[in-house]
Order: structure tokens, then C-alpha cells, then sequence
């Protein structure tokens, strides 16, 4: 089982199965961030969300939360230097994805359409 002791937060960006798999994990008092629905955006008929959401949320106690990065706009500068003092102190290693040459961009495309990236994707075209 991949959570054994169960979720205390989670940080949802997919949606769909994947947060209901979720919700049945969760711990009494967890906190589930909603920040986007990836499983729905390239669909014309939408999946209904997770069965039962009421009662997980009730019967775990569960608060639920949508979340815009666009609500703490006034603090970008704040987190830019906190998040480059993480990079520079290695609290925090950014991971690049690299296919290299313009040849290999609808490659790397199509594979990240399928989700085969850990990352930033980044097609370099010249050194």
C-alpha cells in the first residue's frame, strides 16, 4: 500500500481518480489543496468528480480548499527569494527533462502530452 499511515496533506492538480484515490486515504483532519484538474483539460465530456465525496469529507473530517496562485501575486518577489535561497542553500533541486536538438521537439512534445516528463521540459536546440 502506497500510504500506509495515511494522508495528512494533499496537494491535488489532477482531479478525477486520482483525488478520489486520494480522499479514501485521507487522515482524520487532513487538508486537500485544490489547485487544478489536469485529468479534465483536454476532454470534451468531463468525468464526473470522486463517489461519495460528502461523506469522505465528513466522515474523515476532511477540510477542502481550492487555491489560485494568482490570489498571492503581491508576494511573487517573496517567494522568487525564498525559493533561490532553497536552490542555492540545496533544500530545493529543480529537475530538468532535456531532449537534445530541434529534431527531437515533437518528440519531446508528445511525450509530454503522455505525462513522460519528471520537470521542466526543455528541448536545447544549440549549446
Amino acid at each position: 500500500m502506497a500510504t500506509p499511515d495515511r494522508i495528512d496533506i494533499y496537494f491535488d492538480n489532477t482531479g478525477g481518480e486520482v483525488l478520489g484515490s486520494a480522499l479514501r486515504r485521507m487522515k482524520v483532519g487532513g487538508r486537500i489543496v485544490c489547485c487544478g484538474v489536469v485529468s479534465q483539460y483536454d476532454t470534451s465530456k468531463p468525468a464526473p468528480g470522486p463517489f461519495g465525496v460528502p461523506g469522505l469529507l465528513i466522515n474523515f473530517r476532511v477540510r477542502m480548499e481550492g487555491f489560485l496562485v494568482f490570489d498571492y501575486a503581491k508576494r511573487y518577489p517573496e517567494a522568487w527569494t525564498r525559493m533561490r535561497e532553497w536552490v542555492e542553500g540545496g533544500k530545493l533541486v529543480p529537475k530538468q527533462d532535456v531532449f537534445e536538438g530541434l529534431e527531437k521537439a515533437p518528440e519531446a512534445f508528445v511525450d509530454l502530452l503522455a505525462g513522460g516528463n519528471v520537470g521542466t521540459r526543455i528541448v536545447r536546440v544549440a549549446s
